[in-house]
């Protein structure tokens, strides 16, 4: 960063150096789709004009800096979702041994930085992991619910799935 506000300053510098073959000049600066300021005698759609005089400069002006600012640019920010797509909402798991396997879905794309947490009943089940499936072993009999978590790399929760309520049938063990 601070090489390009060097090379920025040398380039001003040098385009506000008066000669005897520039006359009234006009620079055109925009900011491309990466942020980076961009100079050109070129006209583009959007770019803000520098006009440049061909007398000499005389006395130190504060320079306005404000075309410099990154005020134009709208920064998107991504936003991220997470669903549960096994089991669905209602659905009814036999299983004897009272296992369930979670899977969800994560928009739009799952960063390896980010990590996915399982609420159990409303209770944290397990520890958040780094991938978007979980196994549940001996789940009791019953109506249940789960819901997913999204967090970012510092630890924030970026997106929670909808709450799934499903219904764990086991066979019961005592004989008629």
């Amino acid at each position: 960063m601070a090489f390009r506000s060097a090379l920025l300053s040398l380039f001003i510098f040098f385009m506000l150096i008066p000669s005897a073959e520039v006359s009234a000049k006009e620079i055109y600066m925009w900011r491309d789709e990466n942020g980076v300021l961009v100079f050109s005698d070129t006209k583009r759609p959007g770019a803000k004009v520098i006009s440049l005089a061909d007398d000499k400069v005389t006395s130190m002006k504060k320079a306005d800096t404000s075309v410099f600012e990154k005020s134009d640019i709208q920064t998107k920010a991504i936003e991220y979702g997470i669903e549960i797509v096994s089991p669905s909402h209602e659905d009814t798991i036999r299983d004897n041994t009272g296992s369930l396997h979670v899977s969800t879905r994560i928009t739009p794309s799952f960063n390896p930085k980010f990590k996915v947490q399982l609420l159990f009943n409303g209770k944290r089940n397990t520890p958040p992991q780094s991938n978007a499936v979980f196994v549940m072993r001996n789940v009791d009999r019953g109506a249940h619910t789960i819901q997913a978590q999204l967090f970012d790399e510092k630890g924030i929760a970026i997106a929670t799935s909808e709450q799934i309520t499903f219904f764990m049938h086991r066979a019961n063990r005592i004989a008629k």
